[in-house]
């Protein structure tokens, strides 16, 4: 055969799988159509669905989304860069992938984007029918980053955005993630509620926090297998139970949110727990906002059960002493050695405020070399590490004490030199 006519045949191959490849996607389309009610939208398959922003989900309804300040946001989530964040312009995000572990050889199959218009929730899904259509979908999830104002994920952060910029980069495209501030769910609920639910999945927060139990939710193990065999075989059988698995991680991601926020934002109209209570203080703490820390922890230690809380107590007192409210911290170190007389902490904080603002080196002394007392029955109960920490902290602060009691002493009983008085003139 000449070359002539061998590149007609090629021609004519690649004719025919064109054609084959555009039946099959029309098929395809179909066949998704029915079964899922979406169409091809932007070069890939688009399926849409509205959620009224006052349906229940557990305690919440979205639209209490909207009554969480920039600050309160900030604060929950440890990032200053949220506090002018309105939700209204947030784009919400969760992939479904071919694997957990991510690397170049792992796809997101299925984005979903969540975002607010006409007072709904709108969660929008962009669905590779064959992956040759992934520039078509980051495209698309590029016009919704262009517009929109923050990002909101649960643990986005650490799997979602760093697939979807390497599989950017694959395609030599750029998905402009850095610009925009971002809100993962994940690392905020941790920080309220890691005690409460040492797993934070966000099943385990859907079901704890928001007292939902998902019916008939397919498995995320199973997830990337179902995507293969629709890949490879054209079964679709269990396609829309992974869609409906997306959306739903879509609304209890904003759901969680806008409980977290609003907790954050008015924990006693919240009917915050103690626990819940205390870690939002902390929080308060941490950004600095002493005055709203402080009447967190004094509501709380007003109340017998958590009167009997070192933390709390020891967080009070730090957050006095970070407002130079000396005799009010001073109370605070004095109760808590009171109430617990084996922890060296409360201690080194009077002793720090007896020498600094008192001035009264033998007090503070005496209260080093009690403290040191009490490192024998601490031992038992933390770690040699902690523990030769506080030692050799106390030692130091005893051996400066004695020096400065001794010279004191010795300013003391010195002689004075006549001190000279001038008269005034005749």
């Amino acid at each position: 055969m000449s070359k002539l006519g061998l590149k007609e045949k090629l021609r004519e191959f690649d004719q025919l799988q064109s054609r084959v490849r555009a039946a099959r996607v029309a098929t395809s389309n179909d066949v998704l159509a029915r079964l899922l009610g979406g169409e091809e939208r932007e070069g890939c398959f688009v399926v849409e669905r509205r959620f009224a922003l006052h349906e229940p989900h557990g305690p919440i309804r979205l639209a209490q989304l909207f009554e969480i300040s920039g600050p309160a946001l900030g604060i929950a989530a440890k990032d200053e860069t949220l506090s002018d964040l309105n939700l209204r312009e947030a784009l919400f995000i969760d992939t479904e992938t071919t694997g957990l572990a991510g690397g170049t050889g792992t796809l997101a199959f299925l984005v979903g984007v969540g975002y607010f218009a006409d007072e709904h929730f709108v969660v929008r899904q962009y669905f590779l029918r064959q992956p040759h259509e992934e520039s078509a979908m980051l495209n698309a999830v590029q016009q919704h980053l262009a517009a929109a104002q923050g990002l909101v994920s649960f643990n986005g952060k650490s799997f979602d955005i760093p697939l979807l910029l390497s599989r950017t980069i694959l395609n030599r495209m750029r998905l402009d993630f850095g610009r925009l501030p971002h809100l993962d769910v994940l690392h905020a609920s941790r920080r309220i509620w890691k005690d409460r639910v040492p797993d934070c999945s966000l099943g385990n927060l859907e079901t704890q926090i928001l007292g939902k139990t998902r019916s008939d939710d397919v498995p995320s193990f199973l997830i990337p297998q179902i995507y293969f065999d629709f890949v490879r075989t054209g079964k679709t059988a269990q396609l829309p139970e992974i869609f409906a698995h997306n959306r739903q991680d879509l609304v209890t991601t904003a759901a969680l949110l806008a409980y977290l926020g609003n907790l954050v934002q008015s924990p006693f109209k919240w009917q915050a727990s103690h626990e819940e209570l205390r870690k939002v203080g902390r929080l308060y703490r941490e950004a600095g906002e002493l005055e709203t820390s402080i009447k967190l922890f004094e509501t709380m230690l007003a109340s017998a059960e958590a009167s009997r809380n070192r933390e709390d107590l020891l967080a009070l007192g730090f957050c006095y002493k970070s407002q130079r409210r000396d005799e009010d911290a001073r109370r605070i170190w004095e109760r808590a050695i009171e109430q617990f007389p084996f922890h060296p902490l409360p201690f080194l904080e009077l002793a720090k405020y007896l020498e600094h603002r008192a001035k009264d080196y033998v007090r503070a002394l005496e209260i080093v070399r009690r403290a040191l007392r009490s490192l024998t029955l601490l031992e038992d109960l933390h770690s040699p590490i902690e523990v030769r920490a506080y030692k050799d902290d106390l030692l130091h602060r005893e051996a400066r004490l004695m020096r400065k009691q001794v010279g004191f002493n010795s300013s003391a009983d010195s002689p004075r030199a006549p001190t000279s008085v001038s008269t005034p003139a005749a």
